[in-house]
């Protein structure tokens, strides 16, 4: 206010001071004038004073102390982390004029804090600082505490937008979750339909068309495992020949690669060892045979455990419920295949104590496909004792003629005899790979290896 007072009053005094000299330049004319007229003698005036006045000084700001400095410095620091806050919840969901407005703010904070580097750092004396507005104390504790808040505010926000996602998500599974239990139900309706005897359902579900199916399936789970074993015995250095011979001695393949059907029978009738009995060889379940079960009791128990265990994930099965049948099943059943010799020689001492040989341990290769065939096998042992009578099973020994009634080749168009080839006796089976069952009266075929196959493949 001082500042534009003095130089109000500068300005009213020169206009002054230049209206006097205008007048005197005047009156210096009109006295020359008067003095060519008639020039009269010089009068002296003395006594008179000329009195000059000077604006006041500007006023000079004060110079910035760091008392004041540093809440500045701390409130423009704030004020950026709340922009940079808001600028990164703008991108998700993405808002572009919300991300405009942040980004511009962050930048006008940046060139704040620049400023005051520039100023604080570059001029460490205090009087060739220059002079820059800084704010007050208690005005920069204001206004970070006004950034704080709006940092609070954008956390908040950011917060409640995730939990309005996942009450979202938690909604469309629970939604989900219904619509499982009522398609659960729908199905668990049917099933009580299909498998009550009254109906006559049972039968209908348990023909020959549905064992057959699920015997196929096994086969071919069955093939792949016994692929895996025959991979890691040809990469452990193992001769095929040699060990097909230890299985089945002197027997004349029609082809060296056809000794892998000797392994193939090995595993298979290994693992259907035991399937005429109730607990497929489980002493703990059930015994053998069905003497003291009532028949309609042990249907429907295998019924309902074959159904079970097709909806559920063997390796979870075992992981999950070590001490199960399932899992008890195939501990032993791995345990009758795979020796400890041949895994010695497959992993060597250091993939495993050898405390732990002949045990199915789930860092072994051969862990998941043995799983998944044992899985196969028990699945198709539930479902032929839901038969009644009970699905039987049977083999051909060694030597026995071929009979096309309850055996089939293994090998495709093999079975040619007769006059064909002007033989008079009919082929005889070196041994069973795949065993045969009987199906009330109806008999599917055992697959078996013949002799004498050279001129035939």
């Amino acid at each position: 206010m001082l500042q534009k007072f003095a130089l109000a009053f500068k300005t009213k005094t020169i206009e002054f001071f230049a209206e006097d000299e205008e007048e005197e330049g005047e009156e210096r004319e009109s006295i020359s004038a008067a003095v060519d007229l008639d020039p009269v003698p010089e009068e002296i005036i003395t006594g008179q004073r000329v009195v000059v006045l000077k604006p006041d000084p500007l006023p000079q700001p004060p110079q910035a102390d760091p008392e004041t400095l540093i809440p500045a410095l701390f409130a423009t620091l704030s004020s950026f982390q709340a922009a940079y806050l808001h600028l990164q919840t703008a991108h998700s969901p993405l808002l572009p004029d919300a991300v405009r407005s942040a980004d511009r703010t962050a930048v006008s904070h940046l060139r704040r804090l620049s400023d005051l580097k520039h100023s604080y750092l570059q001029n460490p004396s205090p009087s060739s600082r220059p002079v820059l507005p800084l704010s007050s104390h208690l005005q920069a504790q204001v206004q970070e505490n006004q950034n704080l808040l709006r940092t609070f505010d954008a956390v908040v926000n950011q917060l409640q937008s995730d939990i309005d996602k996942k009450d979202a998500e938690a909604a469309a599974l629970r939604q989900r979750l219904r619509d499982i239990e009522e398609a659960n139900s729908k199905l668990a309706r049917r099933l009580d339909r299909a498998c009550a005897p009254p109906d006559g359902k049972v039968e209908a579900l348990l023909s020959i068309g549905v064992f057959d199916s699920v015997l196929k399936d096994t086969c071919r789970v069955v093939h792949r495992f016994a692929r895996c074993l025959v991979d890691l015995m040809k990469r452990s250095g193992w001769d095929l020949d040699l060990a097909a011979n230890s299985i089945y001695p002197n027997v004349d393949y029609a082809k060296p690669g056809h000794c892998r059907y000797a392994i193939l029978s090995y595993i298979c009738l290994g693992m259907f060892g035991g399937f005429d009995s109730a607990g497929f060889c489980l002493e703990d379940s059930g015994g053998v045979g069905s003497d003291g079960i009532d028949v309609s009791t042990r249907r429907m128990n295998s019924l309902v455990q074959f159904i079970e265990h097709s909806t559920v994930d063997p390796l979870e099965l075992i992981s999950g419920s070590p001490s199960c049948d399932f899992a008890k099943f195939c501990e032993r059943k791995y345990h009758q295949l795979i020796h400890p010799g041949m895994e010695s020689t497959f992993w060597g001492d250091s993939y495993h104590g050898e405390s732990m040989w002949g045990s199915l341990q789930s860092s072994s290769p051969l862990y998941e496909p043995f799983v998944n065939m044992a899985s196969s096998m028990w699945t198709l042992h539930k479902l032929a004792w839901a038969y009644d009578p009970a699905v039987e099973i049977f083999q051909v020994a060694g030597g026995t003629e071929f009979s096309m009634v309850y055996m089939e080749s293994i090998v495709r168009r093999a079975v040619m005899f007769g006059s064909d080839h002007g033989k008079k006796s009919r082929p005889k089976v070196e041994f069973t790979v795949v065993p045969g069952f009987r199906v009330g009266k109806t008999v599917i075929q055992c697959r078996v290896y013949l002799n004498d196959l050279k001129e035939a493949v």
